[in-house]
């Protein structure tokens, strides 16, 4: 039998690494070097918008500076009328800025290309941070996920008309479930189910306080008996000295108005108004179940398309919060011939 050494245990270490590594599925693999590759682009991306922003700054702010210090050493504009010897005439100026409005449309056009770049390259930097951002979570999951649950899933190929317009209607479609799916999860339960919490909750609290009584009706056995009600509940000297004393008798005597107040208690809950749709605790497990299943086949739709747009060079961004398991399983079918 051969002994389990420390790397064996180490996820980190390199050979955990390899053997995680070879042991997936190819088409995961290829997906996860796609996914890395993309990263790499965008980023590269950015970089080279970067530079060319700052190059497109440093030039207007010399322009700027150019043509502010031009402005300000130009003489006033002088004109003069000459003539030559045959008689010709004309008219000649001197100072002034001739070049001017040439100058100025110059830095204007300077200006307007800096914001272009300064959008383009806004643009570029969400792009890259949201697929950076999907790149991160696939490692994470594949890191974390056992070997057996990475499962390639199989997507039929379909052709879409307008991928971008089904993208959008899917999208709008998995947002419309989540915020569905937050309602039933904060959604208050019905008035009968609240009342039967009730119910239980006054019984368990009626328990305990019997099982305290029980304990406190030895003493009437002692042979001194009982002499005072300090002595039956143990408010002897020194008694709330301790926080947790204090702490306890206050309880036992909320439990005492709880219990002496319980039909006020229904008929409070019966006045309550349910805000939205009540959800009982039985059916919301089967419902947020119901809404993950729509969410997960929507999800293997949009990366599938996705993955299309991507094969034909429409470059169709991927959501940055899109879920990481769908976005390295899901595999395309062979397009049909």
């Amino acid at each position: 039998m051969a002994l389990v050494t420390l790397d064996d245990r180490t996820p980190t270490s390199a050979k955990a690494i390899e053997a995680h590594y070879w042991a997936l599925d190819p088409r995961i693999r290829a997906k996860r070097a796609a996914l890395e590759a993309q990263r790499d682009a965008h980023h590269a991306i950015v970089d080279a918008l970067r530079l060319k922003l700052h190059a497109l700054r440093e030039d207007l702010v010399v322009k700027r500076r150019r043509l502010g210090d031009a402005i300000a050493s130009a003489t006033p504009a002088r004109s003069r009328g000459e003539s030559d010897p045959r008689g010709a005439a004309a008219i000649v100026t001197t100072g002034g800025f001739p070049d001017r409005s040439v100058r100025e449309q110059e830095v204007a056009r300077l200006a307007e290309n800096l914001q272009r770049a300064e959008a383009a390259y806004q643009s570029a930097q969400e792009r890259w941070a949201a697929i950076a951002r999907v790149a991160q979570n696939c490692q994470e999951w594949l890191a974390a996920t056992p070997i057996p649950a990475i499962v390639p899933v199989v997507v039929p190929f379909a052709r879409v008309a307008d991928p971008r317009a089904e993208l959008d209607s899917i999208r709008a479609k998995i947002a419309a479930l989540a915020r569905e799916a937050e309602a039933v999860g904060r959604a208050s339960v019905p008035t009968s189910e609240a009342l039967q919490r009730l119910d239980a909750f006054a019984r368990d609290v009626a328990a305990q306080r019997a099982t305290r009584i029980t304990e406190r009706a030895r003493a009437f056995f002692s042979r001194d008996g009982v002499r005072s009600v300090e002595a039956l509940f143990g408010l002897v000297q020194g008694f709330a000295e301790s926080p947790r004393e204090l702490a306890d008798a206050i309880r036992e005597r909320c439990e005492a108005d709880f219990l002496a107040e319980v039909k006020s208690w229904k008929e409070a809950i019966r006045a309550q108004a349910v805000n939205g749709e009540a959800v009982s605790s039985s059916d919301r497990p089967a419902r947020l179940a119901a809404i993950s299943r729509q969410r997960q086949e929507l999800e293997r739709r949009e990366e599938a398309i996705v993955m299309q747009a991507e094969a034909a060079g429409l470059g169709l961004a991927r959501r940055g919060d899109a879920d990481p398991e769908t976005v390295v399983t899901v595999t395309l079918e062979a397009e049909a011939a």
